[in-house]
């Protein structure tokens, strides 16, 4: 990142991560700060844009908690046209985000017929444990979270969550 970049890394916590403090992902993404607000409870709300997928290296905590960590950068996905088999993942998730409006307003422009872009959603919100999570993201391309997506579908393990 350039020098006039700022922002920060955020990576899942769990139980099961990776890296080094052990409840910290190996995998995480480099964001910037859109927009923050007070919320009602006195804590800051901050809305943040990602820029890039990192792999952790290297984490140190600081007294107060703050983690700062030596990463590698990590290529993003290219664009890749949904087949039309697949169609129906951009559909479905579609339907999540009428559902759910708070989640589809993250995002001012929408890429259903983008394979990249669909997987990379879905990703964000389903329940996968960080290993596997970890797996799909840092893939060289989104096929193999195509597939994983598709055969979930098709297993029904993703069927009931996304019904309107």
């Amino acid at each position: 990142m350039s020098q006039r970049e700022s922002g920060f890394g955020v990576c899942l916590i769990s139980s099961d991560a990776g890296a080094v403090p052990k409840n910290v992902s190996a995998v995480g993404t480099f964001v910037s700060i859109v927009d923050f607000e007070t919320l009602d409870d006195g804590m800051l709300g901050i809305t943040v844009s990602g820029i890039k997928k990192f792999r952790v290296k290297h984490v140190e905590a600081d007294d107060d908690g703050l983690r700062q960590a030596t990463v590698d950068w990590l290529e993003g996905w290219d664009t890749a046209e949904l087949s039309d088999e697949n169609q129906f993942l951009g559909e479905r998730l579609q339907d999540v985000y009428k559902k759910f409006p708070q989640i589809g307003e993250l995002y001012l422009h929408r890429f259903f017929d983008d394979a990249a872009w669909v997987s990379q959603r879905w990703l964000e919100v389903l329940p996968l444990d960080c290993n596997h999570f970890e797996h799909l993201v840092t893939q060289p391309d989104c096929s193999v979270a195509v597939d994983f997506l598709t055969q979930a579908f098709k297993a029904g393990d993703i069927e009931e969550e996304t019904r309107h």
